[in-house]
């Protein structure tokens, strides 16, 4: 299935904040990542930056050794591998840079191959699908307030303005093995896929962002644009980074 694609990283309305998201988009591999170092953090763009690279020079390598098709089971292992070497990785930095004690980013990675997308993340760098004027969450944030939510303690109204919802439970960068979740979905004729940090959803809702993606006439770079905008109207307290994939619609 053909696919086009549109990707911006911004900084934000913030003058003082650096941009410590990272994109890595490679289209002949169907491989697509957003990195966010996190806030408050030494470093996260060194940790954004590192994550998203060696992710994706551990899934380029393990795929191109492959020489059959490899199953939904060989590429979840793939994925989870380069997440938790990634993790090793800028563990490792983070204790030997003596000013760099605190480095770490959330991450979602994308992988598309044969109309389906395999998709894993930590953190809550999020992937939405966008399908016949509905946009779903695919993944579920690693947080404080997602966790409680899930339990049904809270609702999701209380989850979004939970005081403590900032507060992620997995990390690249914090040691200890993250167990990175993984899902496979099929995609179809028209679908839209968009990764992002949470300088995106923090301050649109879903609803916004579907409204944005359907007066986009289709256009992954309309859409991507008018979303960095909106986000940054809306106050862009953090940096802002989309990955915007559109399945081409039958003809």
């Amino acid at each position: 299935m053909a696919v086009t694609l549109a990707y911006k990283s911004d900084i934000g309305r913030n003058p003082k904040r650096k941009n410590e998201d990272y994109i890595w988009v490679n289209e002949a591999m169907g491989l697509y990542i957003v990195a966010d170092g996190m806030g408050g953090q030494e470093a996260g763009e060194v940790a954004s930056e590192m994550a998203a690279t060696t992710i994706a020079d551990y899934i380029s390598r393990d795929l191109g050794a492959l020489t059959d098709p490899p199953s939904a089971e060989t590429i979840a292992q793939i994925m989870s591998s380069a997440i938790e070497v990634a993790n090793e990785a800028v563990s490792k930095a983070a204790q030997a840079a003596e000013q760099r004690r605190k480095m770490g980013a959330t991450i979602v990675v994308a992988l598309l191959r044969n109309a389906k997308a395999y998709i894993s993340h930590a953190g809550d760098a999020r992937a939405y699908l966008v399908r016949g004027g509905t946009i779903m969450q695919l993944t579920r944030d690693d947080s404080w307030s997602a966790e409680l939510e899930a339990e049904g303690v809270i609702t999701r109204d209380q989850a979004e303005n939970h005081p403590f919802g900032h507060i992620v439970t997995k990390a690249i960068g914090q040691g200890s093995d993250l167990a990175p979740s993984f899902a496979e979905f099929n995609l179809t004729p028209g679908d839209w896929l968009l990764l992002c940090s949470d300088g995106l959803w923090n301050m649109l809702s879903d609803e916004e962002i579907l409204t944005i993606i359907k007066t986009a006439d289709g256009q992954p770079e309309q859409a991507v644009e008018a979303l960095v905008a909106a986000a940054n109207e809306a106050g862009g307290k953090d940096n802002i980074s989309v990955v915007a994939l559109k399945m081409a619609a039958e003809t």
